[in-house]
């Protein structure tokens, strides 16, 4: 652990030397992020945000349950929230929630994707523009969601509620605060990572800096901006298969946004990176087959 941090600690005093070698440029690509983020995060994350968090305080209480009979996790209200919002909406629920250790890591199994406003508004419209390509997207990332939280599911049924249940007047302010200082959070770490991936982009020999790999790799870094790249240098087909991948992966930006969420009921770091692994290799397999079996 010593040595872990030591390292660390290196790496971020070097990332401030490169940033002080180059300012204007990085501040640049730090603006980048913050204009990716307000142009095609922002808009779609928002407002689903506050009302999906407004709908599930009013909603009322079943004593059936879907999740609980696919996941062992009995939490409807936070599976639509994550299914509907997006990233890391999903986590927040669960750190909201009354959920203990144990049930909080198979709750994040599936309650962890991106939204379809997100990828329908950003990255089908304006990216892939076409509809077949856009609808792979959605269905790849909602069965990998759903796939992956069978293959980590409860053997136990177990309730999950919030931690205030009953409405009161002052809840619609104090949701709106919360979303918006849940959202900025989420630009900061977009735009930092945004302006990271610009830095480790200058070790590169020219050559290869537009190339599809490290268009993909860019992706596993901070999703937003290789989801970009990838569309931008590959065809359709290539496209959607790696930003289906990309999209239920996260990338390290999304882990840390969720990780600031789920570290809160002390979800272990390992634990949600091996889920977000198998939802990534399942959304891919899915991805490929639709897109063999409808784009090609």
């Amino acid at each position: 652990m010593k040595y872990f941090r030591a390292v660390i600690t290196l790496i971020l005093f070097a990332v401030m030397g490169i940033f002080i070698s180059s300012p204007a440029k990085y501040m640049k690509s730090f603006f980048d992020g913050i204009t990716v983020w307000a142009y095609n995060v922002l808009p779609a994350l928002f407002p689903f945000a506050v009302l999906s968090a407004i709908a599930l305080k009013l909603s009322p209480k079943s004593k059936r349950s879907l999740s609980g009979r696919l996941f062992g996790v009995a939490c409807d209200e936070v599976w639509a929230m994550s299914l509907l919002c997006g990233y890391p909406i999903g986590a927040k629920a669960i750190a909201d929630s009354d959920a203990d250790e144990t049930t909080a890591t198979v709750a994040s199994s599936f309650c962890s994707t991106a939204g379809p406003v997100f990828i329908i508004a950003t990255v089908g419209a304006k990216l892939l523009q076409n509809i077949c390509a856009t609808l792979i997207l959605v269905v790849s990332q909602f069965c990998a969601a759903i796939i992956n939280g069978l293959l980590y599911r409860s053997k136990q049924i177990v309730r999950v509620s919030e931690k205030q249940s009953e409405f009161k007047a002052d809840d619609i302010g104090n949701t709106i605060t919360n979303s918006v200082l849940s959202i900025l959070s989420v630009g900061g770490l977009i735009a930092l990572f945004y302006m990271l991936a610009d830095m480790l982009k200058t070790f590169l020999p020219v050559s290869m800096q537009d190339s599809l790999v490290v268009a993909y790799a860019i992706g596993v870094f901070e999703m937003t901006n290789g989801v970009f790249a990838v569309c931008q240098l590959a065809d359709v087909s290539t496209a959607t298969v790696l930003c289906s991948s990309l999209l239920a992966l996260g990338g390290m930006c999304v882990f840390f946004q969720c990780y600031a969420f789920l570290g809160q009921k002390k979800v272990s770091p390992v634990s949600i990176l091996k889920m977000k692994l198998t939802q990534s290799a399942i959304a891919t397999v899915v991805g490929f087959c639709l897109v063999k079996l409808f784009l090609q």
